[in-house]
């Protein structure tokens, strides 16, 4: 938060040299105590969301990652012969806490070509699935791994 309120302080101050920005240092420092001390404002707090940020990214990355390699297993599936598409449903829990997390794992599976998040109840999970192959993965996918260490931060 202490950087939250001297970026704030220097996009209001208009204008960045030594004195403003010492000013600002001394501002935000005496802003964050006060957070601190009357409005119950924990520095693990802002630790903890400084750790789930980084871990958000990673997540970004790691979504980019896999729709990338279903991209080409769905483009294999498609311009093969050999390769037979087997249609399934699979049904899982997610063992997920949150909501948030819930819907953000029914969105990853569904932007993850070949497979669909069908339906979310609580936190009961139907995917459809292009073939077999990608029906293994779901259930215990990167996806649910990370929100689980994102939800345990």
């Amino acid at each position: 938060m202490f950087f939250l309120y001297l970026i704030l302080w220097l996009v209001l101050s208009m204008e960045v040299n030594i004195p403003v920005l010492i000013t600002g240092i001394l501002i935000s420092l005496l802003v964050y105590v006060f957070a601190c001390m009357h409005m119950r404002h924990k520095i693990s707090d802002d630790i903890k969301l400084i750790r789930n940020i980084f871990l958000g990214i990673k997540y970004v990355f790691t979504l980019v990652w896999e729709t990338a390699k279903a991209n080409v297993m769905v483009f294999r599936i498609v311009f093969s012969k050999k390769i037979k598409i087997d249609p399934c449903l699979i049904y899982f829990y997610g063992n997920l806490k949150t909501n948030s997390a819930r819907v953000a794992l029914a969105n990853s599976i569904t932007l993850t070509p070949g497979t669909i998040a069908v339906s979310l109840n609580d936190d009961f999970f139907c995917v459809h699935c292009l073939n077999r192959e990608m029906a293994m993965e779901v259930g215990n996918s990167v996806f649910a791994r990370q929100l689980k260490r994102i939800e345990e931060n």
